[in-house]
């Protein structure tokens, strides 16, 4: 009975299959050993492969490179949407801005012609009486 996954990879020819070990009890001796030696000749042995180019050889690598590419697809078009939509916010902005001081200059202009309308209606109605309307500033006599 062994390590589901590891019985997968032999079963595939990824790796060599590893002798039995028999499950007699260790010596006091052989557990006080360290294993960091091991453990750290075995990182750097994986290092090589990865630096090497080994490890994107290997048939369970080779698997997963859709699903990669599915990722870096969904990668970039979450970035292009984000841009997209600050583009899109900043020229909303700058509408709304401009809308806002059209919306003003209106009002401005309505304004001027309204007064302008009110004036020419009093002269219009003043026409009728002989009484004009002055240029000028009104003075005292």
């Amino acid at each position: 009975m062994g390590n589901k996954f590891r019985d997968k990879v032999v079963e595939e020819g990824l790796e060599e299959p590893r002798p039995q070990v028999e499950a007699a009890s260790p010596s006091p001796a052989a557990a006080a050993a360290p294993r960091t030696p091991r453990r750290s000749a075995k990182a750097a042995r994986g290092l090589g492969r990865v630096l090497g180019g080994d490890a994107l050889s290997a048939r369970v690598v080779l698997k997963q490179i859709p699903l990669v590419l599915l990722c870096l697809l969904y990668l970039l078009l979450i970035v292009g949407n984000r841009y997209r939509v600050e583009n899109l916010s900043r020229e909303k902005a700058a509408t709304e801005e401009r809308i806002n001081y059209l919306r003003e200059h209106r009002i401005q202009m309505q304004k001027q012609y309204q007064q302008s309308v009110k004036i020419s209606q009093i002269a219009e109605d003043l026409k009728g009486t002989g009484v004009g309307i002055t240029s000028g500033p009104p003075y005292e006599l």
